[in-house]
């Protein structure tokens, strides 16, 4: 997900520095009610079902059978999309203007709550895309898979992943200050944006940069690959079984395997189709939002949607597995039936297999 909470914070519309051009701003009944209903009512069930979804998914992954390098990318990426809902709790409260109006919580609006936010999206990003090119190595290029499928070049990737997702989204920290209101004989702290930092050409050229290397990119890198994997994968499973029969290597394999690994295909297929749809509307989101903009019912309305999409991508992705990947099924099965796992049984993904190396 990006920037509904982002695209509220990376573009900000309200370029509001006094607590005047606060009060002269009366929001638009219709845009009230959209907000209400999105992020009020769907974006807090998305959530929740994502946070129970990521949960089980890093009580699942670390099973004891469930070892490889591939279960490791599976780990790390369930606990970026876990910190990205729970942080995006805080910017639901913040879109529906409830959140603590303290000079704490305002430091925190203003500096730390957006950065920290999309830091974890883009950090998952980043994992899926280092993920992906873990696969395209192990279904296109079998001969180098050994040399990036390794435990040391898994750690390094997941290191630089969430280094250089931190690092992009410090520019960010500065978009806003907390500014003092006056309500009811009461002081109270909002974070608006900073128009010395905010209005810069220089930041607007580095929002356009940014979406570019956390959604733009990421989508056509991974449209590309993965259309290659499932080319290459297709292929295989018409050559590959008259090879081993032909060379006595083993037997052809069977009608259920086939179906595993055309099953593996339909997924690929559904990690590109479900990426693209989430990440390209949330990017232009962020690139088209301007100021006049705030209370246009139309522009909101694709907001609040690109919004929802992108939370949902981040929410779903142990249903995902769960329904396409036979292994993880079956360890959620024995979780929730309390059956020990079979450690004798090893992973697939942890073990070389002459049919295909790129079953998750």
């Amino acid at each position: 997900m990006t920037e509904c909470f982002i695209s509220d914070e990376n573009c900000s519309l309200l370029n509001i520095s006094t607590s005047d051009d606060f009060i002269q701003n009366i929001p638009n009944e219709q845009v009230d009610r959209l907000k209400f209903i999105a992020y009020g009512i769907i974006c807090p069930v998305i959530i929740g079902l994502g946070i129970l979804g990521n949960i089980t998914n890093l009580v699942v992954l670390t099973r004891s059978n469930l070892k490889g390098i591939t279960f490791v990318y599976l780990t790390w990426l369930a606990i970026s999309d876990l910190m990205s809902l729970v942080f995006c709790i805080t910017s639901l409260l913040r879109i529906l203007n409830v959140e603590p109006r303290t000079y704490l919580a305002a430091l925190y609006y203003a500096h730390i709550e957006m950065p920290l936010v999309n830091a974890f999206m883009a950090s998952s990003v980043f994992l899926v895309v280092t993920l992906t090119v873990d696969r395209y190595f192990s279904v296109c290029r079998p001969m180098n898979f050994k040399q990036v499928h390794n435990t040391q070049r898994a750690t390094k990737s997941i290191a630089v992943a969430y280094i250089c997702a931190f690092l992009l989204y410090i520019p960010v920290c500065f978009q806003k200050r907390p500014i003092s209101m006056h309500v009811n004989n009461r002081t109270e702290y909002v974070a608006f944006d900073n128009p010395i930092v905010a209005g810069h050409t220089a930041f607007r050229i580095y929002l356009v940069v940014k979406e570019g290397l956390v959604r733009l990119g990421p989508v056509v890198l991974l449209t590309i690959l993965n259309t290659i994997i499932i080319l290459t994968f297709r292929k295989s499973l018409i050559q590959r079984p008259d090879w081993l029969a032909i060379s006595g290597v083993g037997s052809p394999p069977s009608r259920k395997r086939c179906k595993d690994k055309q099953r593996l295909c339909n997924l690929l297929t559904g990690i590109v189709i479900l990426f693209v749809i989430s990440m390209t509307p949330a990017a232009f989101l962020t690139i088209l939002n301007r100021e006049y903009k705030e209370f246009h019912f139309g522009f909101q309305l694709f907001r609040a949607l690109a919004n929802i999409i992108e939370l949902s991508n981040y929410a779903m992705n142990f249903y995902v597995y769960c329904i396409c990947n036979s292994e993880i099924r079956r360890n959620f099965v024995e979780l929730v039936t309390c059956a020990k796992p079979n450690v004798n049984e090893c992973s697939p993904s942890s073990r070389p297999s002459l049919v295909s190396n790129s079953k998750f």
